[in-house]
């Protein structure tokens, strides 16, 4: 299936809703159904905390849910039966009380991502790059959509050392995953890519990949980047992971550059944030973009 041109109207087709991408960045506001969030240290690990946390979300400007059963750090997996109970009954819960919301779950198995997608998500986010061979066809059969996120070690995976890639590389890596997604059956108007900042990289490489957000762009295919409280927001500046304002500026830079979806912690304060960097830039007002070559 042909791919918009950089700089070109987007919309991101689901089997039951679409997104607009045309305008500010649409934000994925993050529930963590886990004990064990570097976030909001297990806050919203029950069903009825989780729900009111998507409520908030939504109604700080968040135009997608994106609710995750197990922790992406390093570490032992968590039972499949176990991710599916703590996401099954929140994902009911909010489709139930928020017909109209977008909701994704943060998985990379496909059998998590069946029952997810039964219970009423729309979209899987796969912060693994397809590490499951079976999730793409998964996703296709039950019509879902799908994230493709750079991943350059195993799910779950300890390392001693952060590890170095390009920009070039990461580009290659989604655009092969997400042709082998549309190979699967999984619609190309129903795919994102996301470079995948922090999970083991470098602070210098992340640096890099923001540098080039025009480069994965041009790749014509709608882009995510979960930029919230990541190594790269806070190391160079000698804060903690916790502090906004590293957050702040990528969301701002990301939101200017025309990056599709911006997934956050912080509504409605990155919402802001987001639509003040859209707003400064030529395609608010319906000016071309220039293509990076």
């Amino acid at each position: 299936m042909p791919r918009p041109a950089y700089g070109l109207p987007m919309r991101l087709c689901l089997a039951h809703r679409s997104l607009d991408l045309t305008g500010p960045p649409a934000l994925m506001g993050i529930v963590n159904v886990t004990p064990d969030s570097f976030y909001d240290r297990g806050l919203t690990s029950t069903a009825e905390a989780a729900v009111t946390r998507a409520g908030a979300m939504l109604a700080g400007g968040a135009a997608i849910v994106d609710i995750g059963g197990m922790t992406a750090r390093p570490g032992m997996e968590l039972a499949a039966a176990e991710e599916i109970g703590r996401v099954d009954p929140v994902v009911r819960a909010v489709r139930d009380r928020y017909p109209d919301c977008l909701i994704s779950v943060d998985t990379y198995r496909a059998d998590v991502a069946v029952a997810a997608l039964a219970a009423g998500a729309d979209l899987i986010n796969d912060h693994t790059g397809l590490s499951d061979g079976d999730l793409a066809a998964a996703v296709a059969e039950r019509r879902g959509g799908l994230v493709i996120t750079h991943l350059g070690l195993r799910p779950k995976q300890a390392q001693e050392h952060r590890y170095t890639t390009t920009p070039a590389a990461i580009a290659a890596f989604l655009d092969e995953r997400a042709a082998r997604a549309e190979s699967a059956g999984v619609d190309g108007r129903a795919l994102l890519v996301d470079p995948g900042l922090g999970f083991g990289k470098t602070t210098e490489t992340d640096l890099e990949t923001l540098r080039c957000l025009p480069d994965l762009l041009a790749l014509g295919r709608p882009v995510l980047l979960a930029c919230s409280h990541k190594e790269v927001t806070a190391e160079p500046l000698g804060l903690p992971e916790e502090s906004v304002e590293g957050t702040a500026a990528v969301v701002a830079v990301a939101a200017h550059l025309g990056v599709h979806v911006l997934r956050v912690h912080d509504l409605p304060f990155m919402e802001r944030v987001a639509r003040m960097g859209w707003l400064i830039s030529a395609r608010s007002r319906g000016e071309p973009t220039a293509e990076r070559r």
